[in-house]
């Protein structure tokens, strides 16, 4: 038996996909997901998969950037994971992404509610295949399942697990060291961001927290107090406009982060954001130059969410 036949999913390919917009996408790749043997034996109809799809996009969007999308929920009773293998005859820019790249790939993934983690194994050797120009070719020229599953096999040989670069998004807000503070600020506002890295250049330098700003406003001697209900009255934000005025990113930024190659792996990042208690994960290269993050909610929605 060869490696094709031994490859653990079903999958069906869709070339030259259209879509008018996101929608009609995921309810296109629910109608033939259901037509998969292994899927019609669990009886749950096109409308329900996609209730459920559309129902998890709300929740946390499946694009993650690269032009790739991964739409997936678990199913009580299926045996084994069902995938559709969407490719676009064009860029698809009908979805919202994490890195505004139009999507290349949409690939739904109908996971056994039972046995999530081949759900995750899929998406390690896709993500490989993807980051290897030979093989991402291969993908794209693929014609049929048998073709598709050769080359995802020959990458389950080489993946173990999802890395950090399966998993991180770009970073879509950022500060610069020269940056005013008060500037900085309103951009972390505006997008919701409690923290977000510093660059310079593509070289990440520094990491801004609304928790360190906050300490802007609060004396040293605070952190040795159990209580502040005898000055409650203190208005902290009086010393923090005072600073924030007069200062730029660089005098105020995080220098001191881990960053992680996009090749860490998996536990890594979890006892990083678990143990270590880094709410954000930054991944460079060797050039410490910013590739993606991953944030305690992203992971939340990617890994434990599946």
């Amino acid at each position: 038996m060869n490696t094709v036949v031994q490859y653990p999913a079903s999958i069906t390919i869709l070339p030259d996909l259209t879509a008018s917009g996101c929608d009609e996408l995921l309810k296109r790749l629910s109608e033939v997901a259901v037509k998969d043997a292994h899927a019609a034996k669990c009886g749950v109809p096109a409308e329900k998969i996609f209730e459920l799809i559309k129902a998890r996009e709300e929740q946390s969007s499946t694009a993650v950037g690269g032009g790739l999308m991964l739409p997936h929920i678990r199913l009580a009773g299926l045996e084994q994971l069902v995938v559709v293998f969407g490719r676009f005859a064009e860029p698809f820019a009908g979805c919202e992404t994490p890195d505004e790249i139009p999507l290349d790939i949409a690939c739904l993934l109908l996971v056994p509610e039972e046995n999530p983690v081949e759900g995750l194994r899929f998406m390690a050797d896709l993500g490989g295949c993807i980051r290897t120009p030979a093989k991402r070719t291969r993908l794209f020229a693929a014609q049929d399942a048998d073709e598709l599953r050769e080359v995802l096999a020959e990458q389950r040989t080489q993946t173990h697990t999802l890395v950090a670069a399966d998993i991180m998004i770009p970073a879509r807000v950022f500060a610069t060291p020269g940056m005013q503070l008060k500037e900085a600020t309103r951009l972390m506002a505006e997008s919701h961001q409690e923290i977000i890295p510093v660059l310079d250049g593509k070289k990440l330098v520094g990491e801004l927290s609304s928790v360190e700003l906050f300490k802007l406003g609060i004396p040293d001697f605070f952190s040795q107090l159990k209580s502040v209900g005898f000055i409650r009255y203190f208005d902290p934000f009086e010393k923090y406009f005072a600073v924030e005025a007069a200062s730029r990113v660089e005098d105020v930024m995080n220098r001191e982060l881990p960053s992680f190659h996009p090749d860490a792996t998996l536990i890594e990042v979890v006892f990083a954001i678990s143990v270590l208690k880094q709410p954000v994960i930054y991944v460079t290269n060797h050039k410490q130059e910013l590739q993606g993050v991953i944030s305690q909610a992203q992971l939340l929605g990617r890994i434990i969410n599946l």
